[in-house]
């Protein structure tokens, strides 16, 4: 009788104190929040106080009965539905951020929704929303929108923005990957209401409710202030894949806990490891990631960056790195001008284009190495008139870090000074995919090129921000309009006389023009009649690795058709 007393008395106790926490809720809500919902475990509002015309278009007293879906964007329902079933047998959520809206949805609002179980023997549970406003509000608009892909360079933004912003003091924020297998077996509608769902889940424990990543169709990056449960997560997302497809097998879940060492990486060396270990477990999934912590990562970044570089070394360095040869024509009378030489990776018997290449020598500073292979090899082209006509003048590309490297342009410029007799013959493509920031040096290098015979073209030009300042600052002879710039020409109302504009600026600056990407008869013409001396594209040639054999293609007949 005594041990029946003794626990009616804990029992007691505890509902004391869920009612204690309620009230206190309950108050804490009134006095920060805009709007106080209760709701029932059937998802029904069973009472509402508040700015409710102001945040949903109708009274308050009119909204029992009523979904609580109904007044939250169809996107974020699985975030909360997923927030609402955690607390749903005790427990509380905080500032998740969700979209507000009208049943009818002309209103809609951001705002930050916490949640209490009130009663957890009747599932009665209370939301406390505040509307976001001023920098809040700012920075809800940025926030990724659910069911999107993202990219790992966004997530790993959308990580280091969230960590500028978290409690001082925590050391205790988790960053986990999952990755979900098994939805072959269900239908596409299936599949999609699944990793919604799962996302839903996902963001309902995530810092805010937004700091989830949908990095592939079945991975996901999370951002949380504690450490997932696993086997609960597995147990949820299990669930989930049962009430929505019975029949399909049960889904496998992979999961990778990382360590984020907040306090022993530099902002750099944490995007290292980020990079790095984000993008091995998109690639080979978590159930072959083995890293714990981004100070892992980062040493494991860092072998494998030494690994790549060795291999970088070794193509650029022995016969694997070649050109391809592509025409560039003079549309005023239907000649050849010039060959741009476009360096090729040959592998195993296959040509690849060399782009992340590229971009992995401009990122880890050995994109100079390349270029002076490439240079020395255009310059052995020249002199032995190797697989171009006799004669013929190329093109080779020039990185913008290369132009701004002090040490490089010296030892190319000594290189030049030995080959002065093919210099006429050489033409440099500056390009953009590096800022070049002292532009005044950047001239002077360009103008040491052009006083040894060779000539500058201005690469890819609009297609970086730094187009026209470069225009503005650098002497050259060419420019390179991007091939976005030459479609649009056909596909937008504007694309035409921004293609005359750019045109005729460089006319005035006494610069020719080249086009690319130019693929038919109708785009030639469209070149010409804007005032384009110069044309590159499938038209004339594709790049061949053998242009000794050349032929110009027939010039377009007076009566090809263009629409402007």
């Amino acid at each position: 009788m005594a041990l029946q007393s003794k626990d009616e008395k804990s029992a007691r106790d505890r509902v004391q104190a869920m009612r204690a926490q309620r009230d206190r809720f309950v108050a804490f809500a009134f006095a920060g929040s805009d709007l106080l919902l209760e709701i029932a475990p059937d998802g029904l509002l069973t009472f509402a106080i508040g700015m409710a015309e102001v945040l949903c278009g109708q009274p308050a007293e009119s909204m029992p009965g009523h979904p609580i879906g109904d007044y939250v964007l169809e996107e974020d329902r699985y975030t909360l539905n997923e927030a609402l079933q955690r607390i749903g047998g005790g427990g509380r959520f905080d500032s998740l951020q969700l979209t507000l809206t009208s049943r009818d949805g002309r209103h809609s609002h951001a705002a930050l929704f916490s949640g209490i179980c009130a009663d957890p023997a009747h599932g009665l549970c209370h939301l406390s929303v505040r509307r976001l406003s001023g920098a809040a509000l700012a920075a809800a608009t940025l926030a990724p929108a659910p069911g999107r892909h993202m990219e790992t360079g966004e997530f790993i933004d959308l990580v280091q923005e969230r960590m500028k912003t978290a409690e001082p003091g925590r050391d205790d924020y988790a960053l986990t990957l999952v990755d979900v297998e098994g939805a072959a077996d269900m239908t596409a509608e299936e599949t999609d209401h699944f990793f919604r769902s799962v996302e839903g889940y996902l963001r309902s424990y995530s810092l805010g409710g937004t700091s989830v990543g949908r990095l592939r169709d079945d991975k996901f990056g999370v951002l949380s202030d504690q450490a997932l449960d696993r086997e609960e997560m597995s147990r949820r997302i299990s669930t989930l894949a049962h009430d929505i497809a019975p029949d399909a097998p049960p889904p496998q879940i992979h999961a990778a806990e990382i360590e984020l060492d907040l306090d022993t990486l530099s902002p750099q060396d944490l995007t290292k490891a980020l990079v790095y270990t984000i993008n091995k477990f998109v690639a080979e999934g978590g159930d072959k990631v083995s890293i714990t912590s981004l100070t892992e990562g980062y040493r494991a970044a860092m072998a494998d960056t030494l690994s790549r570089v060795g291999h970088f070394r070794s193509v650029i360095n022995s016969e694997q790195l070649h050109f391809a040869y592509q025409p560039i024509v003079h549309l005023g009378d239907w000649r050849l001008h010039h060959f741009e030489a476009l360096a090729r990776i040959c592998q195993n018997g296959q040509t690849f284009l060399p782009s992340s290449f590229v971009t992995f020598a401009e990122d880890v500073g050995l994109v100079s190495e390349l270029d002076m292979v490439v240079c020395r090899q255009g310059l052995a082209t020249l002199r032995e008139n190797r697989l171009i006509p006799p004669g013929s003048h190329i093109a080779v590309n020039l990185s913008g870090r290369s132009v701004s490297n002090g040490a490089f342009m010296a030892q190319l410029l000594e290189l030049l000074e030995t080959q002065r007799d093919l210099l006429p013959r050489l033409l440099f493509e500056v390009t953009e995919s590096a800022e070049m920031r002292n532009l005044d040096q950047a001239n002077w290098v360009v103008q040491k090129l052009r006083a040894l015979g060779c000539r500058v073209c201005l690469d890819d030009f609009g297609a970086g921000a730094a187009s026209f300042p470069y225009l503005r600052a650098l002497e050259v002879d060419f420019v390179k309009i991007d091939g976005s710039y030459i479609m649009d020409a056909f596909d937008t109302h504007y694309g035409l006389p921004f293609l005359r504009a750019i045109a005729h600026l460089c006319r005035d600056m006494h610069i020719a023009t080249i086009g690319e990407m130019v693929e038919d008869a109708r785009t030639v013409k469209v070149l010409r009649s804007v005032g384009i001396g110069f044309a590159q594209g499938y038209f004339f040639s594709r790049p061949a690795e053998d242009a000794s054999a050349f032929v110009m293609p027939d010039k377009p007949g007076a009566k090809t058709q263009i629409r402007a």
